[in-house]
Parts: C-alpha cells; structure tokens; sequence
C-alpha cells in the first residue's frame, strides 16, 4: 500500500511525547513490510535544518494555500536521502511555521494561528500526491492537528482520487488534546459554515472541535491500546466528552496497542549506559545502578529500591499520586531519580522534595535522552502511576531494562502489565487512583525486592517480553484494509 501519514511530530527531530516516537517506530515498520510510506509535517522553525539533512525539493515549485481570508505561500522539503524507505516531506510557510514551537510558544502558552497552522498542513499533505504523480491509497492521519486533511479529503476531494483512493484513517494518541476553536474558525479552514453548526462535524457545544469531526469523517480510526478503546468508549472520565462520538462509530474504531522501538532501547548496546546487559545477564545492571546514584547524588538504603520516573509531569501521569508519599517513602528509605517537565506546579513540588531530602529525591527539570536511559537502567523500579494512559511506552522499555514497572491498571498499562500476583507476572499493577492505593503497591514490590528470587524472576519475565512493532503494524494493516473497503462507495458532503 501506498500510505502518507499526516502529523505535527516524528522522532528525533520535532518531537513533544509519544506521538513522535510512534509515527517514527509505525512509518518503518510498515516500510520494513513492503509498504511505500511517506509523512509529511511542518518545518518548524527551530529545526537545524543542515544538521537534520533537511533540503529543498527542487522539481517542486513555490506553491500557495488558501488559509481563511489569504493565501499562504509554501515550500516542500526532504528529510534525509531521496532513497530511503520512509520519506519523510516538511512544509515551509513563512507565515505559519517559522516560529519556535510545536504546539506552544517560548513561555508554554497555546500557538494563536493553531487553527490556521493545521490547515495549511493539511491542504499541503492532500496536495503532495499529485505534486509527486505518486497515487497514494491511505491517508493517514495523527491526532486533532492533522484533521484538516481528513475533512478536506471528504469534502474537497469528495467523489475523486487524490489520485489514488485515498482512504481515510484517524489515530487517537491523545484524546485530551481535541483542538477545540470558536465557531468562526470554519472559515479559516475553507469549509461550510454548516459543519461548525449542528448537526455539523466540527460543532461541539458552540464550538469547532477538530477531534470530533476527525472521528465521524475518517473511514476508520483507532486508539492505541484495547483497553483505552474500551475506556474512552464506556466510561465519562475517558471519553473526555466524546465517549458518545466514539462510540456512535461502532466497529469502525478500535485499539490497536503501540510498539516498542528494540532498536533504539536495547540494553545490549545502548551507548548511554556505564555498562551493558541483558537476561541472565545482570551485572551491567548492578553497574548502571551504582553509576547512576554517583550521577544524582543518591544515596542508597540496603534492602530499599531505586525508584524511577521519566515523563511529562502532568496530572494525567499520577505524579500528583506520588507527591503526597514522598516525605514518608524517604524517610523510609526509598530514594528516586525523577525526570521531566511539564506542569509548573508540579516541577516545583519535586524540586522542593528534592532539596528537602537530597540523597533520597532527584529531579531533573529538563529532557535528556541519556538520563532517560540511564534511568530506566539504573533503577530498580519503574513507576507509571497513570490516571489513564492510551498505551505508554515507558513501561515497556522498562521491561526491556529488567525495571519491573509499577503502574495503575488503565489503558495500555493494564495490556502490558501482569501483577507479580500472578505465575506469569512482570511488575505491579495497582487500581485506585489514591496515594494509599500507589503506597499499598510500592510495599508490595519492596517486599519483593528484599526475596532475590523473586525479583531475578520478574526481571527475567520481564526482559522476555516482546512488544515488537511488527505485531502492531499488522493491525495497522488490517485497519487500512477495511478503510479502503468502507471507502470504495461513493462519499457525501456534509
């Protein structure tokens, strides 16, 4: 098949969370499958474009976008070789895209032109395919901001190839993230009035709601994991207020769970780390854990375990679950390396448990993919406290690391996670959402910490487990199939 992937973030080079990794990892496992996948995103202005080999496509004229009331001009560039399997397109637009900033600005505020962003992006994306005479069969796009090219495929394109059939696919990394405008921002995409009105696709309680017309426009769509399917369709406090829309979908919407990219985190031989390992062989780990404590500052209780944390420190990750534990767990012991950023609040309330109590509590404020690995190696425990989580990524390469991970059971963390309760169990799952629930968890797995046996053994199931791509693409696969079939009738305006 013949796949453009439409996104605001790929890995390594324009990335905020998951979603790069992810359309990073699904791109090339796909390729590695026989399919002919291209991506296209924006040229963001703080992109070094010499160091990512970024280069003018120069059989591509200077092409223009209509966005609300004026034109954009635009430019098409390669990443990388013309030659390699996944090719990968970024759009300049002076107007749109010069700034800094995928989503926010410098102080971590919403970007103004969001809305008018999104637009150019995706009329850019629909437009590729006859610009590169390259008939392509899947459109498939990541999250609300890559919406505009799903709507502007059903109603600029209705009825026609793109060239190529060009069916339609929506994946749901974040459904929080909706990309929620007023009304009248359906003239900056170009679309009727009607659709920011009900019964319309974009209206949303007086607004315009991408996420929400992505999910009635695309043929098919997914989320990430077949638990957070199941949530987001069945319960309020995951549907985010489109558990209906979901679930109106039927059928068409489904989990299919992430993979993990074994390339990038593999204990074997990854660079970042004071030593190797793998199963059966733990010594590198022992060293790793010695490395990092000297790196941080920590100062070990014999019998206690290293706790780590690496991600984006919002309420969703159940940091806020943790906080309360922490004077409590020092004093008894535990210590923990922290890295992230995210809410200001919360970095400053573990920057202040770690100033209180220095050779237990390490927090690191910023993102460095070394720390993250050296964390994931050096430490005993991995904790993924999620108030809901679509699929994680971290708990997997934890597993990989011989880190037993301890998380809340939701979404994909309850498909990856068996409790230690079980022949068969890797890490420790807990239920509710409560400090006491996240503290009843942690003394489990310190008692299972201080029985050698015990441990060695989770670590060794845990290292087993392969939650490889390849798996994961052929649900992809799957999915595009029955998109290409929902879409060979004719489509309708709305």
């Amino acid at each position: 098949m013949r796949i453009l992937m439409v996104t605001a973030e790929m890995a390594p080079f324009a990335k905020v969370g998951g979603l790069a990794d992810v359309t990073d990892a699904l791109s090339r496992a796909l390729a590695v499958r026989g399919h002919d996948v291209r991506v296209v995103l924006p040229l963001f202005g703080h992109l070094d474009r010499e160091k990512e080999n970024i280069r003018l496509l120069k059989k591509l004229p200077p092409l223009s976008v209509r966005v609300g009331h004026r034109v954009v001009d635009f430019r098409v560039y390669l990443r990388g070789s013309a030659n390699a399997a996944v090719k990968v397109y970024l759009l300049e637009a002076e107007d749109l895209f010069a700034h800094a900033g995928i989503y926010t600005d410098a102080a971590g505020d919403p970007l103004p032109d969001a809305l008018s962003r999104a637009a150019l992006h995706g009329a850019a994306a629909l437009a590729l395919p006859r610009l590169l005479d390259w008939p392509v069969d899947i459109v498939h796009a990541h999250d609300a901001e890559a919406v505009p090219a799903l709507l502007f495929r059903r109603h600029w394109y209705s009825g026609r190839e793109l060239p190529g059939p060009a069916a339609t696919v929506l994946t749901i990394h974040n459904l929080a993230h909706q990309e929620i405008h007023p009304a009248d921002g359906v003239e900056v995409l170009g679309l009727p009035a009607a659709m920011a009105s009900y019964p319309g696709l974009l209206e949303f309680h007086g607004h315009l709601n991408l996420l929400k017309a992505g999910i009635l426009a695309a043929d098919q769509l997914n989320t990430v994991s077949p638990t957070y399917a199941r949530e987001t369709t069945d319960d309020p406090r995951y549907g985010c207020g489109l558990e209906g829309v979901l679930g109106s979908r039927g059928k068409a919407y489904r989990g299919i769970l992430n993979g993990g990219d074994y390339g990038t985190w593999n204990p074997a031989r990854d660079t970042f780390l004071a030593a190797p390992f793998g199963p059966g062989k733990l010594k590198g780990k022992t060293a790793c854990r010695r490395a990092l404590l000297k790196e941080l500052t920590l100062k070990a209780v014999p019998g206690k375990p290293l706790c780590g944390l690496v991600g984006r420190l919002v309420a969703q990750k159940g940091i806020g679950l943790l906080l309360p534990l922490l004077d409590r767990l020092a004093a008894d012991g535990y210590t923990f390396a922290i890295l992230g950023t995210g809410d200001r609040q919360l970095e400053a309330a573990c920057r202040k448990a770690a100033g209180k109590h220095p050779d237990r509590v390490a927090f690191v404020g910023s993102f460095d993919e070394g720390l993250a690995h050296r964390i994931y190696a050096g430490s005993d425990l991995f904790l993924m406290p999620s108030e809901f989580e679509p699929c994680g990524l971290s708990q997997m390469y934890a597993l990989r690391y011989g880190t037993p991970p301890l998380v809340r059971r939701t979404g994909g963390l309850a498909d990856t996670v068996i409790d230690a309760d079980h022949a068969d169990g890797v890490g420790f799952v807990f239920t509710e959402a409560q400090p006491e629930a996240l503290l009843a968890a942690l003394r489990r797995a310190e008692a299972a910490f201080g029985e050698a046996d015990v441990w060695s053994g989770l670590q060794d199931r845990g290292m087993a487990v392969d939650f490889s791509w390849d798996l994961s693409a052929a649900g992809y696969e799957a999915m595009y199939a029955d998109a290409l079939t929902a879409a060979s009738g004719s489509r309708k305006d709305t």
